[in-house]
């Protein structure tokens, strides 16, 4: 079971660590709410904001030990509009090419909310793409 006093140990300077296992969400969520009742972790850390980082950290640290890089604390990445987007696009090729028959029934479902669309009188909201 989770010990929130385990979680955080040693917090007797802004550089200690804060130690949760690997994937282990209640123990970071825990960790976290910890954070927001005690005023005096975020007052080591410098804000609660830093306090939350270094327990997403924490956690992510580990995944990225067992499971490779993860998340990277020296080298920031930032994801633009443009790399979502070229990004949607890889993604959806990758998935396409997986399932074949997947391209079909997209484009068959937003045929039939198009048709829906045109007999339909009141305002609907498609969640498919149009098929081009």
């Amino acid at each position: 079971m989770f010990n929130p006093d385990e979680a955080v140990s040693g917090i007797a300077a802004k550089s200690c660590a804060i130690e949760i296992r690997e994937g282990d969400w209640q123990a970071y969520a825990q960790s976290v709410a910890r954070g927001q009742n005690e005023k005096g972790l975020a007052e080591r850390y410098g804000s609660i904001m830093a306090y939350k980082r270094a327990c997403a950290l924490a956690y992510l640290g580990k995944r990225a030990q067992l499971h490779g890089g993860v998340c990277s604390t020296r080298h920031p990445h930032i994801m633009t509009p443009q790399f979502i987007a070229d990004l949607e696009v890889s993604n959806r090729a990758i998935r396409y090419a997986r399932y074949p028959w997947l391209k079909l029934l997209m484009n068959l479902l937003g045929e039939i909310e198009q048709i829906q669309d045109q007999i339909s009188s009141t305002n609907v909201i498609t969640l498919v793409p149009a098929p081009k």
